[in-house]
């Protein structure tokens, strides 16, 4: 039996995404699978239970039989933390290792899915490099590549885990950066003995949030055709400087999300007069006649707010920077780069795995 810990050392790099990609793709090459995230810090609370958004939603989309609790065995919850302060510690190493012995039974592999950072965990003794050594799990690192300066990162988690780095994955890369990566990059961190198992080039589709996710995100009231929704928002962009300068601000960025006051109907009419995704309004102030007919005529969705215009941009750059599968059209699309960019050939060889 197999154990592959994924691992990353930033938060929304693509982890859960792997996850996910992998284990489907595991599936299909005809593995009996198995997935568990020990440690949680994102906790979500609902009527019934507290969970870890993420391992509910791979379960579910997986149809994993195994229960949440033992898929996400520890939550690290304010309570939790409380009570470890106060000196009420519990066994979470023997809480993961009961939970693993009921996942990995009759399964040809395990993924595990890791903390955000190398530090999480670390109050219930249970980051990364103890993980991996408590359940003796080799590790995959995902990395977004940024710059040459992404290399320092992959290069400390070598020379902290040494040979329980199984290779790493490079998510989200740049068309400008592509070629240099394929040449300089890989070739480099190959001859340090690090695998360079994937490169995942940037897509739009999944860097971008649909205004369907703003919505649910934001809550208020959607004014438009649902059908209006689907587009993506590549960036946002905040109105509130004079009328004079709004129109060729707005021209410099397309696909955009422009998020102003309610009573600024001249700012709303020279978004909608250049390349906008949605209409973000705050103050709960409804559109005159005038703006709702143009966001008709061009078929952009308006959703109003109760916020203030500085608590809805707060919020909604929480959308950005993370890629989200919750959306079966994202899902799809992060599977086939998957399984374009990613050597499942070499994952398999490398964890002793054979395809039948």
């Amino acid at each position: 039996m197999a154990t592959l810990y994924v691992a990353s050392t930033e938060t929304f790099v693509g982890k859960s995404a792997v996850c996910l990609g992998v284990l489907n793709r595991m599936r299909r090459d005809g593995f009996n699978i198995g997935y568990m995230k020990p440690v949680s810090v994102s906790v979500k609370h609902t009527p019934d239970a507290t969970i870890d958004e993420d391992s509910a939603f791979i379960r579910e989309t997986l149809g994993l039989e195994a229960a949440l609790e033992h898929i996400s065995p520890v939550l690290i919850t304010p309570s939790v933390a409380e009570s470890i302060l106060r000196g009420q510690a519990s066994s979470f190493e023997r809480k993961v290792k009961e939970a693993y012995e009921i996942i990995a039974h009759g399964r040809d592999v395990v993924v595990l899915e890791g903390t955000n950072t190398w530090a999480e965990g670390a109050l219930v003794a249970l980051t990364a490099d103890q993980v991996t050594d408590i359940l003796e799990a080799p590790g995959l690192l995902i990395s977004r590549y940024r710059s040459i300066l992404s290399i320092d990162t992959i290069l400390s988690v070598q020379r902290y885990v040494g040979d329980r780095l199984l290779g790493v994955m490079l998510n989200q890369v740049e068309e400008p950066h592509l070629e240099f990566v394929e040449s300089r990059v890989i070739p480099f961190l190959e001859e340090r003995g690090i695998p360079v198992i994937g490169v995942l080039p940037f897509d739009r589709m999944l860097g971008g949030v649909s205004v369907t996710e703003f919505q649910e995100h934001l809550g208020g009231q959607l004014i438009g055709q649902s059908e209006w929704c689907n587009k993506i928002v590549d960036s946002l962009m905040v109105g509130a400087m004079g009328a004079e300068a709004g129109l060729s601000f707005f021209r410099r960025r397309a696909n955009k999300a422009v998020i102003t006051g309610g009573d600024r109907t001249d700012l709303q009419l020279m978004a909608l007069e250049t390349s906008t995704s949605v209409l973000i309004l705050t103050g709960n102030i409804r559109p005159t006649t005038r703006i709702l007919d143009l966001a008709e005529e061009r078929e952009v969705p308006i959703i109003l707010v109760s916020d203030d215009t500085l608590s809805a941009v707060e919020r909604s750059e929480r959308l950005f920077g993370r890629v989200r599968l919750h959306y079966e059209t994202k899902l799809q699309r992060f599977i086939e780069l998957m399984d374009r960019h990613f050597n499942y050939d070499r994952l398999y060889n490398m964890l002793g795995l054979t395809t039948s």
